[in-house]
């Protein structure tokens, strides 16, 4: 091949980085195909326009190629954020009877985690269908998604768009804690969340023991690279959290023993949580399912949870044995299913019992 400009390429990133090529012709055998500069949604990219195809013996090497770059190329777009159907958190508005939660895990290749982390299981549908689940009885919801950075509010690069993290979750629920959770008729909380957003949401149960969370949803908890990204998060302003006395987030997601045995932050279920449903993806390998992912997995969860007493009151484990880290997440899967059958089984009761508390009278300020 021959270009009248040369460049190695060592790296995905690099291979995204097309701005060497601007303004230059790229010729080989048969086959010439000129780039030219392509805005789009802001961003400089580039438009490829082929010319006649290269003898027949050179198509099958040729065709692998471009494949390859467009599956790498397409890898470094920036995605897309959008909001989910499910009613956002107004917490100047009536509190519903259940505020839903989620913290997102790491973005992985080619993100800049935890620059670049952003929101996915709002886009996703993931939040969606828990939040339906939970709706189904007739229980209204409200929900918030957030993303595995320390920031109350960062810009993405990987979605083009300012992201909410985890100092915006403590902000409202710091909120919530002096209005809605202070009134009458509190909102149940339930916490959802995957990978590194386990770790977070495991975390804020700790650092306000004093708040009462119904459910927390796990989807594979991972603690990989947390150390790393939590020495690397830039906080623009100072952090509203923790309390003095409270473990900062680098801590969350170290050991602690208990009587079940030394268990690592994202693994304890503290004792203001009521129930946990914890899903933990597959260790063998195994065909997929409509989820997608991978055959083999990559990544998985391997410790169950418990209580800093030990014991396994109020948490139910799921095994998802057909799909690998990722797919857990999404919500045509295993996981999604078996949390959303529980999820509205729960919320059946909580119904039921909050008739009960209407006509007693008895509804005690701040239950969960």
């Amino acid at each position: 091949m021959v270009a009248e400009k040369a460049v190695r390429l060592t790296s995905v990133s690099q291979l995204c980085d097309l701005s060497p090529f601007r303004g230059h012709s790229l010729q080989t055998h048969a086959l010439r195909a000129t780039v030219t500069p392509l805005t789009f949604s802001g961003v400089t990219g580039s438009t490829v326009k082929a010319m006649p195809w290269p003898p027949l013996r050179f198509r099958p090497i040729l065709s692998a190629a471009l494949l390859t770059c467009t599956a790498l190329l397409s890898a470094c777009a920036p995605l897309s954020w959008r909001p989910g159907k499910s009613p956002a958190l107004d917490l100047n508005a009536a509190p519903p009877d259940v505020v839903l939660l989620s913290v997102s895990g790491r973005c992985g290749p080619p993100c800049a985690a935890p620059r670049d982390d952003w929101d996915s299981l709002t886009p996703r549908g993931t939040v969606d269908a828990v939040a339906d689940a939970l709706a189904a009885t007739g229980l209204s919801v409200q929900v918030g998604g957030y993303a595995s950075n320390a920031n109350e509010t960062f810009f993405s690069k990987q979605v083009l768009a300012f992201q909410p993290g985890f100092g915006a979750l403590v902000r409202d629920l710091d909120r919530m804690k002096s209005t809605w959770l202070a009134g009458p008729n509190p909102p149940r909380l339930v916490l959802l969340g995957h990978s590194q957003g386990v770790i977070w949401t495991h975390y804020l149960t700790r650092i306000y023991p004093d708040v009462p969370f119904s459910l927390l949803i796990d989807l594979d908890g991972s603690c990989t690279f947390w150390g790393a990204d939590r020495a690397t998060d830039r906080p623009l302003i100072p952090l509203n959290y923790p309390a003095p006395g409270q473990p900062k987030p680098a801590q969350a997601c170290d050991n602690l023993s208990t009587p079940a045995g030394t268990l690592r932050g994202k693994d304890v279920v503290w004792p203001n949580v009521e129930r946990n449903l914890e899903v933990q993806s597959k260790r063998l390998p195994a065909r997929t399912s409509p989820a997608g992912g991978l055959p083999v997995n990559y990544l998985f969860d391997l410790t169950r949870n418990a209580r800093p007493d030990g014991s396994r009151t109020g948490i139910e484990t799921f095994i998802s044995v057909r799909e690998d880290h990722s797919a857990v997440s999404h919500p045509n899967s295993d996981a999604l299913r078996w949390v959303s059958e529980h999820a509205a089984q729960l919320a059946l009761s909580w119904k039921l019992q909050r008739s009960d508390e209407v006509q007693t009278g008895n509804a005690p300020t701040g239950t969960p």
